[in-house]
């Protein structure tokens, strides 16, 4: 079975499928590889499902919303999505990565995903990208959404990491109360910023509701 038949969506242009698929090391032209169409599928993702969530969660506000979108498009659903769909059997290499086991490398795989979406867009329209990520991506929704698996600390290292390249850090700024009822606070530092605070009888809920209020934050940002 090709990929085509795989993913359920034919390209009207090849050469957009064959550069999803192509990863930088096997091409010595920088702009042939999957890049670039991986930075547009990323956006285009992200439009798709905020767009499924603003239509489907009217119940939810801002800011629920996006720890939802958040928890739907990380790297770990994106490049499990990617490894059922066996991308990696079709990505074109180089040499030193393909010893590298690509079906275990998530970014690989993830890239390989977003890239895939960005193609698709180009070949067909915004409409064709839908038709393909929505079936995959709409029972996870559901399920975070229901089930409220999201763990707000893994949301935001997340976000922290698509939009600032850095992973976000916890310090305890005070605590107070006799030791068997104390009360902890906690403020997440990313870079040498700091963001939200979060209040709690541990320091492990602390942290939870102030990685919740960082979020809050970056969406005014």
């Amino acid at each position: 079975m090709d990929l085509e038949e795989i993913i359920g969506y034919k390209f009207k242009n090849k050469a957009l499928l064959d550069k999803a698929l192509t990863h930088r090391s096997y091409t010595k032209n920088p702009f042939y590889s999957n890049e670039l169409l991986e930075f547009l599928g990323d956006a285009v993702l992200e439009l798709i499902v905020s767009e499924y969530l603003i239509n489907n969660f009217q119940n939810l506000r801002e800011g629920e919303l996006s720890k939802l979108r958040a928890a739907t498009v990380n790297s770990d659903v994106l490049s499990e999505i990617a490894k059922n769909l066996k991308l990696y059997e079709f990505c074109k290499l180089g040499k030193s990565e393909r010893q590298k086991q690509v079906a275990l490398n998530k970014k690989i795989l993830e890239d390989l995903f977003e890239a895939l979406i960005g193609a698709i867009y180009l070949d067909s329209g915004l409409e064709s990208a839908k038709n393909f990520v929505l079936p995959l991506l709409k029972p996870k929704i559901e399920k975070f959404s229901e089930y409220k698996l999201f763990d707000p600390k893994t949301v935001l290292q997340e976000l922290t990491q698509k939009r600032f390249a850095l992973l976000p850090e916890y310090v305890l700024i005070k605590e107070e109360g006799e030791q068997h009822n104390k009360t902890f606070y906690s403020q997440v530092i990313i870079g040498n910023k700091s963001f939200g605070v979060g209040i709690g009888k541990s320091k492990k809920e602390a942290e939870k509701n102030a990685a919740l209020e960082t979020m809050e934050m970056l969406e005014n940002v």
